[in-house]
C-alpha cells in the first residue's frame, strides 16, 4: 500500500499547502460564505480523488479489463457521485452557488492533475521492475 500512502500524503499536503496560501485571500477577498464554499469543494475532490487513487492503486496488479472497468467504471461512478452532491448542496444549503461551482471546478483539475501522475508513475514503476526482473 506504499504507493497509495504516498499519493494520499501528497494529496494532504497539496491541500494543506493550498489552504495555506490562498485561505486568508479568500477570507479576506470574499466572506465567510466564499471560504466555506471552497472548503466543500476540496473536501468533495478530495475525497474523489483518494477514491479514484485507491481504485488505480487495488486494480494495477489485476488484468487489464479488471483495471480499466475500476478505473473508467470507477471515474464515471465517482463523476455522478460528485454531480449528485453538487445538487445536493446547491439544493439544502445556502451556499454561494457560484463560489461552490467555481471552486469545484479548480479544485477537481488540481486534484485530477494529481491522480494522472499518480497512474503515470504506478504504469512507470511497473515497467521498470519487469525490465529488472527479465
Amino acid at each position: 500500500m506504499t504507493g497509495f500512502v504516498g499519493f494520499a500524503k501528497q494529496l494532504v499536503i497539496g491541500t494543506v499547502v493550498f489552504w495555506i496560501i490562498f485561505g486568508y485571500p479568500l477570507y479576506a477577498w470574499g466572506n465567510q460564505d466564499l471560504l466555506v464554499a471552497s472548503m466543500v469543494s476540496c473536501l468533495i475532490c478530495a475525497v474523489n480523488a483518494l477514491v479514484g487513487g485507491w481504485l488505480a492503486w487495488w486494480a494495477k496488479d489485476k488484468g487489464q479489463t479488471t483495471f480499466l472497468k475500476a478505473v473508467f467504471g470507477g471515474m464515471t461512478i465517482r463523476l455522478f457521485i460528485v454531480l449528485i452532491l453538487f445538487f445536493s448542496i446547491v439544493k439544502l444549503a445556502e451556499l454561494n452557488v457560484f463560489s461552490l461551482t467555481l471552486s469545484l471546478f479548480l479544485f477537481y483539475i488540481l486534484f485530477q492533475i494529481l491522480e494522472i501522475r499518480f497512474f503515470a508513475s504506478q504504469s512507470s514503476g511497473n515497467s521498470v521492475e519487469t525490465r529488472e526482473h527479465t
